[in-house]
């Protein structure tokens, strides 16, 4: 993220049926494992010692107490083979444990020295959040396309009724499926201060895991597309509603970057008493990306004239697949002066890790037209050291809200925060140390501020 002269880097894109709330002792969606088992790549020597292929194997660093591997009896060295009669293959290994349910028995086969050795164990869940003393944690679902997608749920432990809190996270497939309290806001717990300070003082919070990440049935996230994806809040958010202790009338959306095109897109369907976002683009999906190429490589210190070149290129390429609809083999036959350039954006014809069937579903999207129907209270904010959004996006959201609804929509520019929260002064200083910060929690309090302002209007 942020590495000077990288053609990927400069499209950075980090956008970031009804179910009641089910306690989990009730709830039919089966809980991960966690394997608990640090590793690394299988050696060249040791590959050739033990006859494996490349690329085949995992070597056991360290087995973590009490979880799933090291209750099996993996040991330090281990050159772990097979799980559940499956090769292992150190690029997939990560997906084959996602397979582990929790409670069910498994198999590993390692071998250590010159024995080949099976391992037996019972799955250890993931750990759960125990909530504190103002709030419980419920583990449910919704179910979206025929599929159970997790929920997490807080929930005070006063009487209510309580006002609701729809948070809709960023682009990337992070789970969110961690202890709120004395998280960081960090990579492993990206919102997690926020998130903590609404469970923490009396609201009712909800937000799902995407299709194939943590619990949630789906996926592979790689080929999820845009509408699919959507349906998952829309879901969410009739959970929320249902709930019998959540205040219909002050319920909130917040959409952290990508979070913010899936938040006024379902407000327009139900109705909401606020939406607020951080980070997002509003305008078209295509102009926000020419303005990636341009503007992120000016941050990363790149010329004007390359900077101008690399937008003349650029358009040309992203117009053919993304508006044209063309392939990115297409591409490459019809204009090989492209190919290097497409290589770099496109790899294996997906952008940012994603088909590009989401990426042309949402380019289709009219934003404005969303954010006019959503008749309610808006608040958008950019932060100052974020070099992935802008803030022409974030006035034109309050001005088509505006233009509905004089006087019920702000936009707002935050000093020293990226992205992600971070404190940082500068854009410049967010991407050398992108990922690296410390979390600011101004927004946060800006936000529930805000909130607490459109609550106290009748």
């Amino acid at each position: 993220m942020g590495h000077r002269g990288s053609w990927q880097s400069l499209v950075i894109v980090v956008l970031m049926t009804l179910a009641v709330s089910v306690h989990a002792k009730d709830d039919p969606l089966p809980r991960r494992a966690v394997l608990g088992l640090a590793y690394t790549p299988v050696s060249a020597e040791q590959a050739k010692t033990h006859q494996l292929d490349q690329g085949t194997g995992i070597v056991a660093s360290d087995a973590v107490a009490g979880k799933s591997a090291a209750n099996a009896g993996v040991m330090k060295g281990d050159i772990v083979i097979a799980i559940n009669g499956q090769p292992v293959i150190y690029d997939k290994f990560a997906a084959q444990v996602r397979e582990l349910t929790a409670n069910e028995s498994f198999t590993l086969t390692v071998l250590r020295g010159s024995d080949k050795i099976e391992l037996r164990g019972t799955a250890v869940e993931k750990p759960r959040d125990p909530g504190n003393a103002n709030y419980e944690v419920i583990y449910g679902h919704v179910t979206s396309n025929g599929q159970k997608m997790r929920t997490i749920v807080t929930r005070p432990r006063a009487e209510g009724p309580h006002p609701g809190f729809m948070f809709i996270q960023g682009f990337s497939p992070v789970s969110y499926d961690f202890q709120l309290e004395g998280s960081r806001g960090d990579v492993a717990t990206i919102d997690g201060p926020l998130l903590y300070e609404f469970a923490n003082s009396g609201f009712v919070t909800i937000r799902v895991e995407k299709p194939g990440v943590g619990d949630s049935e789906g996926g592979p996230f790689a080929e999820l597309d845009f509408i699919t994806e959507l349906d998952i809040y829309r879901q969410t958010l009739k959970q929320l509603k249902a709930m019998p202790d959540v205040d219909v009338e002050n319920i909130f959306i917040f959409g952290h970057s990508m979070g913010g095109a899936f938040g006024p897109m379902i407000a327009a369907e139900s109705q909401v008493r606020g939406i607020a976002v951080y980070g997002v683009a509003a305008r078209t999906w295509y102009e926000y990306l020419l303005d990636t190429l341009r503007y992120q490589g000016l941050v990363a210190g790149d010329s004007f004239e390359n900077t101008d070149e690399r937008v003349r290129v650029g358009s040309m390429l992203m117009a053919m697949v993304f508006l044209q609809n063309q392939s990115v083999d297409e591409v490459r036959k019809s204009h090989p002066e492209l190919a290097p350039l497409a290589d770099a954006l496109f790899p294996n014809g997906m952008f940012s890790g994603k088909s590009l069937e989401f990426w042309r579903q949402l380019g289709k999207e009219n934003m404005p037209a969303y954010w006019s129907r959503c008749q309610t209270n808006v608040l958008a904010v950019r932060g100052a050291s974020d070099y992935v959004t802008y803030d022409v996006d974030h006035k034109l959201i309050a001005d088509v809200v505006n233009r509905e609804n004089p006087g019920t929509a702000r936009s707002l520019t935050l000093a020293d925060s990226d992205h992600l929260f971070h404190k940082f002064p500068t854009e410049q200083d967010s991407m050398k140390n992108a990922q690296k910060g410390e979390f600011n929690p101004a927004f946060t309090q800006l936000m529930k501020s805000w909130i607490e302002e459109v609550m106290s209007k009748k």
